[in-house]
């Protein structure tokens, strides 16, 4: 009987422990709070990039549609190696992800990805307080495993939420802006940092560009505390200075080599190729 009781204690005070707030983190006085800038929000489009390696290999490519669904803004966005990068690495991934259209704030995101081991897919809910995951993995060749993970802090960006709200500041010179973000299954502390305005000929096309540094640092889910995020060493992204205001070339220095991506064309979307319906998932 003492021993019942004991248990019923004990899983009692887990319970409440569980639910209390997590302290707070040092870093939590970085993050830029402010709401979204006055520049004129993005109009519905489609943007395509090439994507390569090394500055040897082209490697993929990417296609990104920014469509409207009443309140909502939905990012959907397909990648994946081609040529011969895809005969020596197979990969495809596709992004669907919802914001609320004034505050830019992530509401729902659902990724997947495809190699030749195995299918990852999530879907994620961001609320103002926490963000639920769920994480299907199917190995090839065998059954799906199911899990749900929870991270108690909010609200939080996915990358296409903390892109638009990025590109709404006023970025000038020496600006930084700190966002909490996460674009697949887990947070990252990620801190832009305005560098300065320079011309850049991309693809055969010069644009004025405003050019940033990303630090990206990894949050533990659990616990919040702050890490290192040894897979991407430095990266920078150069968006146009212009109504657009995207990424028209972007760097990184990750653990496999450099990598790349470019742009192709953009495009402004109207009439039924701007409205689209929201995931059945939402």
């Amino acid at each position: 009987m003492g021993l019942w009781a004991g248990g019923m204690i004990l899983s009692l005070m887990m319970t409440i422990y569980a639910q209390l707030p997590l302290p707070r983190q040092p870093w939590e006085a970085q993050v830029t709070r402010a709401a979204p800038g006055a520049f004129v929000p993005l109009q519905p489009c489609k943007v395509e990039y090439v994507l390569s390696w090394n500055n040897l290999l082209s490697a993929g490519s990417a296609v990104v549609r920014m469509q409207q669904a009443g309140a909502y803004q939905v990012a959907r966005a397909q990648a994946g190696t081609t040529g011969l990068a895809r005969a020596l690495w197979r990969y495809d991934c596709a992004m669907t992800s919802v914001m609320q259209r004034g505050p830019l704030r992530a509401q729902y995101m659902e990724h997947s990805e495809t190699d030749a081991r195995e299918t990852i897919a999530y879907k994620v809910a961001f609320e103002p307080g926490q963000v639920s995951t769920e994480t299907v993995l199917t190995p090839r060749g065998s059954s799906a495993r199911r899990s749900t993970t929870t991270c108690a802090y909010g609200p939080m960006d996915d990358l296409q939420s903390a892109i638009l709200y990025l590109r709404s500041q006023p970025l000038r010179t020496g600006d930084t802006i700190t966002r909490v973000v996460q674009p697949f299954d887990r947070p990252y502390l990620a801190t832009f940092t305005v560098l300065g305005r320079e011309k850049r000929r991309v693809e055969g096309v010069d644009y004025p560009t405003i050019k940033i540094d990303v630090k990206i640092r990894r949050l533990d889910r659990r616990t919040l505390a702050l890490g290192s995020f040894k897979k991407m060493k430095t990266a920078t992204i150069w968006v146009s200075d212009d109504t657009w205001r995207l990424p028209v070339e972007m760097h990184a220095s990750i653990y496999v080599g450099f990598i790349s991506a470019t742009l192709k064309k953009r495009e402004e979307l109207a009439g039924p190729d701007a409205a689209c319906a929201l995931p059945a998932g939402m």
